[in-house]
């Protein structure tokens, strides 16, 4: 009965931790930006922990190329797998249900070398981005560049998460048909 008693209390501790929400903070610049911050807060603000790096070019050596060109052609293997790509939109659709945006002001910046291509992208992004603009604590704006090619998004905001509501989602991806062939080929490609 005691054995009982303490599985009991273990589960109803991890309830606990996984119900007090994860604030999270960040402030993403453009390309000419020397900064990118995210604070992670945890137990409402009373522990936290900031990550913020500086952006260097690095020099990358022919190895590292081959084995990015090697880990890209895995994911896009494992997308192209039966099931993962609609079982992957699914969870980001059940995952962003849950997150709650506090506030979010957010540019985009966009252009093609094309301005007939940069319209059509634009009217690929309108409907996506909809549901943002007239959010009251989300203002996002996006400008289109017709000269060059341009890709520059500065990002400010606040999101709160609860990490027991994100539990059931990432559970019922892994368990579907899809999830295991995905961890399958995972598992044998080690």
């Amino acid at each position: 009965m005691l054995a009982l008693y303490i599985v009991a209390g273990i589960v109803l501790f991890i309830l606990l931790v996984f119900s007090i929400p994860l604030d999270l903070a960040f402030d993403v610049g453009g390309p000419g930006a020397a900064r990118s911050r995210m604070r992670v807060g945890w137990l409402f603000g009373l522990l936290g922990k900031e990550f913020g790096r500086r952006r260097k070019k690095p020099k990358q050596r022919a190895s590292k190329r081959k084995k990015k060109k090697r880990s890209a052609k895995f994911f896009l293997s494992l997308l192209l797998t039966k099931g993962v790509a609609k079982g992957l939109l699914q969870l980001s659709r059940r995952i962003l249900s849950h997150v709650r945006v506090r506030h979010l002001d957010a540019r985009l910046r966009i252009g093609l070398d094309d301005p007939a291509d940069t319209g059509m992208l634009y009217s690929a992004l309108w409907p996506v981005l909809v549901p943002l603009t007239y959010n009251s604590s989300a203002k996002v704006r996006i400008e289109l560049c017709f000269e060059e090619p341009t890709l520059d998004l500065t990002a400010r905001g606040r999101i709160r998460v609860f990490p027991i509501q994100m539990v059931w989602p990432v559970l019922l991806f892994a368990l579907s048909p899809a999830g295991l062939r995905a961890m399958k080929r995972m598992v044998l490609r080690r």
